[in-house]
């Protein structure tokens, strides 16, 4: 078993394959005075060149150009897991499923956020310990008793980790990440770290937004700064080779617009499922599949701009629904400015009253959404399209209709 600093790192180098240009960082979203700074030309809004490549040796897909970890979570994070009521759901859910592998041991979880799964494990009576870089989601964990390292995972956490009060006579059984591993820029650094943590007879789960959900769904919103790597099964495999790890079971999960649970454990103690060999099966001809990617995106970019400018022209009222990063994106991609959808409702309060990065539509909360009772919405949080019906049945009972880019732009 290779150790932290004993192994042979995988390092892809991905070739440029789908430019989106210019693109603000998705969750930075601006309050009134940095946007007023910003028209003033008092402050400058910080953008990459968002780039989509591709490694033909390690099959990777990722971001060319990486935005430095610093600048996405921070002390005033704008993602909260617990707002959504489907979430909560799919984690206890979750969590009750994990909980034979963890035994007698206890759970590590990889960017616990505000708390949304560990809590499912306090529910449960499973110990945890949650690692979380961004600080004010740490600290809304903590006030609800919850034990958060903050910290970014690495071998000085892992130290941690195993002296933690209460913890230190318990093996780690599980560690879990839920849409974190596909933010880390320096993946072999992080599995070396998973590896430390689990050993030969613990487990990692993760569950990461999968490549062939992207390209089936022509799903780009899925690609923004702090998704650094979008998953196959074979291209995880080559990352964890050299710990001595793979990919022993997997799942489809249907969260977040299409997701893979990849199940990980060492090779001398998991035996391989007749699910992997499936899955990584369908796992072919991905340079081609990025070309067919690009292809329809742009498509989608003009069938969405036509409709919301069809609609617009015929005197119908606008507004995006769920401040996601996914909206960012969409909005950004497609040139979506205020003029055209003068605002977008969201329930997360510390996102209300403040701007979209680049194209500075409002976000107001879901009241003045109903107050204002537009005739379309666009659903920039898609993926979670179910719970909004549910919890906004009003909307479409009143001849209120959505509009949606996934898989290919349509009124719903």
């Amino acid at each position: 078993m290779s150790n932290a600093n004993d192994f042979t790192a995988v390092c892809p180098k991905l070739l440029p394959v789908i430019n989106f240009g210019q693109m603000p960082i998705a969750n930075a979203f601006l309050s009134e005075s940095e946007l007023g700074s910003i028209k003033k030309g008092l402050k400058r809004e910080y953008s990459y060149n968002m780039v989509l490549g591709f490694d033909p040796e390690t099959r990777a897909v990722g971001l060319v150009n990486a935005v430095p970890p610093e600048m996405m979570f921070h002390d005033h994070y704008a993602f909260f897991s617990s707002t959504s009521k489907g979430m909560q759901k799919h984690f206890f859910e979750t969590a009750r499923a994990l909980k034979p592998y963890v035994g007698l041991g206890v759970v590590v979880e990889i960017g616990s956020n505000d708390g949304i799964m560990l809590e499912a494990w306090k529910g449960l009576g499973v110990p945890a310990i949650g690692v979380e870089p961004s600080l004010n989601v740490a600290r809304v964990s903590r006030e609800h008793g919850h034990n958060v390292i903050n910290a970014f995972m690495n071998t000085a956490t892992v130290h941690a980790i195993q002296e933690s009060h209460g913890m230190r006579n318990r093996p780690v059984n599980l560690v879990f990440a839920a849409n974190v591993s596909c933010h880390i820029q320096e993946l072999g650094a992080y599995l070396s770290c998973i590896s430390q943590l689990i050993g030969k007879h613990g487990v990692f789960v993760c569950e990461d937004p999968y490549f062939l959900d992207i390209v089936q769904k022509t799903a780009y919103d899925q690609i923004y700064d702090e998704h650094v790597w979008y998953f196959t099964i074979s291209f995880m495999n080559t990352m964890l080779e050299p710990f001595g790890l793979r990919v022993f079971d997997c799942e489809h999960v249907d969260v977040h617009g299409g997701e893979m649970r990849m199940y990980i454990g060492h090779r001398d103690t998991h035996k391989e499922t007749v699910a992997v060999a499936e899955w990584r099966a369908r796992e072919t001809d991905i340079e081609l599949k990025l070309l067919l990617l690009e292809r329809n995106i742009k498509a989608s970019r003009e069938k969405l701009r036509d409709i919301l400018y069809g609609l617009k022209k015929s005197g119908k009222t606008l507004c995006g629904f769920g401040a996601s990063s996914k909206g960012v994106i969409i909005a950004n991609y497609c040139g979506i400015t205020p003029e055209l959808v003068p605002y977008v409702t969201d329930n997360t309060p510390a996102k209300q009253g403040m701007y979209y990065p680049g194209m500075h539509i409002p976000v107001i909360p879901q009241e003045e959404f109903k107050k204002r009772n537009p005739d379309y919405a666009i659903l920039f949080a898609w993926n979670h399209l179910k719970e909004i019906q549910k919890y906004q049945k009003w909307f479409e009972e009143g001849g209120g209709k959505w509009i949606t880019h996934v898989p290919n732009p349509r009124i719903i």
